[in-house]
């Protein structure tokens, strides 16, 4: 009952809308057919199968978005994982080592200021995660500049593709660095139908914690 309850509330413009459209064409059958009590049924019965395919076909292409905001981003197998780093990224709690240790990625790029760079915070993760020199990239950013990082975010994607992996193959790890960091890369990821993920984390003493970390879809391209 309480589901019920929920969806009508949630769908109630909806209904409303089909059930007053089909007031007004049962009224107009009734008025062409001259009242024919049978041929009217049988069109109203007609008009709620076209209905129920509608609402049935909307439910098949919303099943495939399904994992969009779930925690089931680790789930999903990736040779290439470009992250926006910030300069705790390196710890070994972080949601970045989480990530690199969870799905094993053939391939990573982090996305971090010159002072990341400068603090070598993305050697350090690919360090900690026996990643080799050649198997990484680093790009080092303006914090504020979109464009820049949408640039750079693509020109990694470009990268990994280069090595042989497809969109597929490839997410944008949107969770540490800057608002505008994350951002941009998922302005450049979102074009490019690259999938973009986040961490979420509970902070205690401004550090994550392990147990509460889940990996959520921001978005999520069918192939």
């Amino acid at each position: 009952m309480y589901t019920l309850t929920s969806f009508i509330k949630e769908k109630w413009l909806e209904i409303a809308i089909i059930a007053i459209a089909i007031q007004l064409i049962t009224n107009a059958f009734s008025i062409f057919l001259e009242n024919k009590p049978v041929v009217i049924a049988s069109a109203a019965i007609a008009l709620l199968l076209v209905v129920a395919i509608v609402v049935s076909v909307s439910s098949i292409i919303q099943s495939k978005r399904r994992k969009i905001g779930e925690g089931k981003a680790l789930s999903i197998k990736r040779k290439g994982v470009i992250f926006t780093i910030g300069f705790t990224s390196h710890l070994s709690n972080s949601p970045a080592l989480k990530v690199i240790k969870t799905l094993r990625p053939q391939y990573c790029a982090f996305i971090g200021t010159q002072q990341t760079l400068e603090s070598q915070v993305g050697k350090s993760i690919a360090k900690a995660a026996n990643i080799g020199k050649d198997e990484y990239r680093e790009k080092a950013v303006e914090p504020t500049n979109i464009r820049e990082i949408k640039e750079d975010t693509e020109h990694l994607i470009n990268w990994m593709l280069d090595q042989g992996l497809s969109l597929k193959d490839i997410v944008v790890d949107i969770t540490s660095g800057t608002s505008i960091m994350s951002i941009a890369a998922h302005i450049a990821s979102d074009e490019r139908t690259v999938d973009t993920q986040y961490v979420y984390s509970e902070y205690k003493d401004n550090k994550p914690v392990p147990e509460t970390q889940k990996a959520l879809l921001v978005s999520k391209y069918e192939r």
